[in-house]
């Protein structure tokens, strides 16, 4: 079927298909590029001969074909040609290719050809060295082309519906700016972009308030929120920002008297009778990220996702959110503790099968830990599982120190502030592995 009358595919080779694909006609053309496509998918030693022979040069030539089979065809090899393949992603970018499957994504509505070339886009995005020149060219196209149609959300300005979009393809961009986010760069330039985290947040609470907390593409977008709120106290902005400030002011006057004065440090855990802010009625852009409809979705998740990579970013947006040591950390705590009594839902993640889920619950709590309004609660709802982490002796994950620290710290500040409470949780299993952690 791939190759059709004219040519025995049991004779086809790897040298023959790029031999066709410098035909002039559109068949021909096609041919090479399907067969390139399924022997790569099949046989990874098929991608370094494609690669010797220039075949990724003349691939990307033919993306610009005005025949939509051999643009389909093209993608689709391109895709399968520089899957965890760094060599042929790297040449791809050389050979223009990064460009030319932007263009085309652009111009083509023709579902399959953007499956295709969402996909190579989302092949490509996994190597450091290709993010940069990505967030420039791809971020703009996927957000506007086809997160922010898909999505739900519209600002008015966007005359595109929904159902042109694939899922599978709302599925690729998800994907690509997952990898995108983790970058420095890609983070600062996505909180920024009009209407991408509005979307993602909105496409989010839409497969909550549907329950389906494990669509396809939820994960995606779940973890583009956390890699998002990394250092959003620092980094962006906020009404936070000049709270801080006025806090450090009053502390700095009532406290002139001597630079080693006994309360040093506390004002990082006490709000100090400055007033929290009043949320946004309908946050937009970055405000989305601390914003309490945020939270909720994030606990919602919690309870409904059967997905450990969902449950871990969940955890880590919150985590990231509680993890200054200003008026932001403690608004988050307090909300996500107090007003939305989340804290039931963080301690059931210790029982997680998975060490990633528990690492990151384990540093929420600990982050929360920080702040003595909390406390009282905290020791009454999650004292039981953090201690009973503590009695484990298993160290055969590489996030076992990590979860070790993190439940002595929020067991240290629970037990100072409610001596009497954690003693019932001082088993001697919890008390002798925590001295076996001191002697190792």
């Amino acid at each position: 079927r791939i190759c059709g009358d004219e040519i025995d595919g049991g004779t086809m080779t790897i040298q023959k298909a790029i031999q066709l694909l410098c035909s002039s006609d559109d068949k021909y053309q096609a041919m090479g590029a399907y067969y390139l496509q399924h022997t790569c998918f099949q046989d990874e030693s098929a991608k370094q001969e494609v690669y010797r022979l220039g075949g990724i040069a003349k691939l990307v030539e033919l993306l610009r074909s005005t025949n939509q089979n051999v643009q389909r065809a093209a993608a689709g090899a391109l895709r399968n040609l520089v899957f965890k393949n760094p060599t042929n992603k790297i040449e791809t970018r050389r050979q223009n290719g990064i460009r030319e499957c932007v263009s085309l994504l652009r111009r083509t509505g023709n579902t399959e050809i953007q499956k295709q070339l969402t996909g190579l886009l989302w092949n490509l995005s996994s190597t450091d060295e290709l993010k940069e020149e990505l967030i420039q060219e791809a971020l703009p196209v996927l957000t506007d082309c086809v997160i922010i149609p898909f999505s739900g959300w519209s600002d008015g300005s966007c005359n595109r519906t929904r159902e042109i979009i694939d899922p599978e393809v709302f599925f690729n961009a998800t994907g690509c700016l997952r990898n995108l986010s983790s970058a420095d760069m890609g983070r600062q330039t996505m909180r920024n972009y009009p209407g991408l985290i509005d979307s993602v947040m909105t496409y989010s609470q839409n497969c909550v308030a549907s329950n389906r907390p494990d669509d396809k593409s939820m994960e995606n977008c779940i973890c583009i929120l956390h890699n998002l709120s990394y250092r959003l106290d620092a980094e962006v902005p906020n009404k936070y920002t000049q709270l801080n400030h006025m806090a450090r002011s009053v502390y700095m006057d009532k406290t002139l008297t001597g630079c080693f004065n006994s309360r040093s440090g506390k004002m990082e855990n006490d709000e100090y009778g400055v007033p929290l802010p009043e949320e946004d009625f309908k946050p937009k852009g970055p405000g989305w990220l601390y914003h309490s409809d945020a939270i909720r979705t994030y606990l919602s998740l919690m309870d409904q996702s059967k997905k450990d990579a969902t449950l871990e970013a969940c955890a880590g947006a919150l985590q990231n959110l509680t993890a200054s040591r200003g008026l932001m950390s403690n608004a988050m705590s307090q909300l996500i503790g107090l007003k939305e009594k989340g804290l039931p839902r963080i301690a059931r993640l210790l029982q997680s099968n998975s060490s990633d889920v528990v690492r990151s619950g384990a540093s929420l709590l600990s982050n929360m830990s920080r702040h003595p309004v909390l406390h009282k609660t905290m020791a009454h709802q999650v004292l039981p599982d953090v201690s009973r982490l503590l009695s484990f002796q298993s160290a055969n994950t590489n996030s076992y120190g990590e979860i070790m620290t993190s439940a002595c710290y929020t067991l240290r500040n629970l037990i100072m502030s409610n001596p009497h409470l954690g003693k019932s949780y001082l088993t001697s299993n919890m008390l002798n592995n925590v001295v076996s952690l001191c002697r190792n």
